[in-house]
């Protein structure tokens, strides 16, 4: 019981209490201890309606304490679940009410036929104003319950169709990436593959090689990607895993080392979210190095750290300063300017913590990201 409802049944001590006083005189001592059991029972109601309204009707028979006995039959038409049953405790209810016109009681009434008449009304009214009013209570409270389920199905609904919208919108983005980006991209890769075995000199075939590996990256991720734009939103889809830094740092075309163990911090079980962010740090870093910093020796570490009961993945990309007369300089590459702020908001998202600048000559780009996730 809510404490609103017990409020409104503390209303009915008052009420019952003058009730009690007025009719003492005609209720006696027994009836009167039997109405207090009563009023009592009436805080039980709402979890035990039908055995409340049993000990109401001893009160109800003797016919001169009615307001509890009425508030158990309203509780009783209310909550019942099936009518008949509902109806039929009503109609113990007017049998019972009809107690003081019976005419085995002596000196019930003077003129029968009148009495009689008079009895069975008003232990009508008694009875079928409790039962309609709880009926009505009923249907009143399973009408907002229905209003309610079918609000719950138009937000369903709602959202259903924002969810189909979405899938639409992220096929027709990966249409135009196909269309736009893998093309290019396998341009770019073709002819750097043919470049890598037409020139003459080392370096150049050796640059070609790299960007065509940097292409071949570029388009499986892409292919990636557009998995997973293709499908619906929170379904499991690949993801760049600790394992495949090696890779990236050796195919960066950087003077670049990794310093990871990784079979230890593959052991930890990492979150997919996690290992993701960690390989978009270095990978973001790396490109960042490549576009401004070019010559510069560049350092990878992955590592694990464990502070206060909890363990976090320690990301740390930092470079030297660029051979002198080499950077920094103007890049050709485009950028957006975004690079660094969605490494940040990526780690916020996790629960981890960004950082990047400047650090002698060069530049560091680190990440803390928790293994919770």
């Amino acid at each position: 019981m809510t404490w609103r409802g017990f409020r409104r049944d503390l209303l009915l001590l008052p009420v019952t209490a003058a009730e009690t006083a007025a009719m003492y005189p005609v209720a006696g001592p027994t009836e009167t201890a039997l109405y207090a059991v009563t009023v009592a029972a009436l805080f039980l109601r709402r979890r035990f309606p039908v055995p409340v309204l049993v000990t109401a009707l001893p009160v109800t028979f003797g016919g001169h304490l009615l307001i509890a006995p009425m508030v158990a039959m309203y509780q009783v038409s209310r909550s019942v679940e099936r009518r008949r049953t509902a109806y039929g405790w009503s109609l113990a209810f007017f049998l019972t009410s009809l107690g003081p016109w019976w005419p085995s009681i002596p000196g019930a009434w003077q003129s029968r036929d009148d009495a009689l008449l008079f009895g069975v009304l008003s232990s009508a009214l008694m009875t079928v104003g409790p039962t309609a009013m709880g009926q009505l209570s009923r249907a009143r409270r399973q009408l907002a319950d229905h209003i309610q389920e079918l609000s719950r199905a138009h937000r369903r609904e709602a959202e259903l169709i924002a969810e189909r919208a979405v899938v639409a919108e992220r096929a027709r983005l990966a249409r135009e990436m196909h269309d736009v980006v893998s093309y290019q991209v396998s341009l770019m890769t073709v002819q750097a593959g043919a470049l890598e075995r037409t020139a003459e000199e080392p370096s150049a075939r050796e640059t070609a090689s790299v960007i065509r590996g940097l292409g071949a990256t570029a388009l499986s991720e892409l292919r990636g990607l557009l998995g997973v734009l293709r499908t619906a939103p929170g379904d499991a889809a690949l993801r760049p895993r600790l394992g495949a830094l090696p890779d990236l740092v050796k195919g960066s075309g950087l003077d670049a080392r990794l310093e990871a163990d990784l079979p230890a911090l593959d052991a930890l079980k990492w979150p997919a979210e996690v290992e993701e962010a960690a390989y978009r740090t270095v990978q973001e870093a790396l490109t960042n190095v490549r576009k401004h910093a070019e010559g510069a020796a560049v350092t990878v570490s992955v590592d694990v750290l464990r502070e206060a009961g909890r363990t976090y993945l320690a990301v740390e990309v930092a470079n030297t300063a660029a051979p002198s007369g080499t950077g920094p300089r103007p890049s050709t590459l485009p950028s957006g300017g975004h690079g660094l702020t969605g490494l940040r908001e990526r780690a916020e998202q996790l629960g981890g913590e960004f950082t990047a600048g400047p650090v002698d000559g060069g530049f560091r780009v680190r990440t803390v990201l928790p293994a919770s996730g």
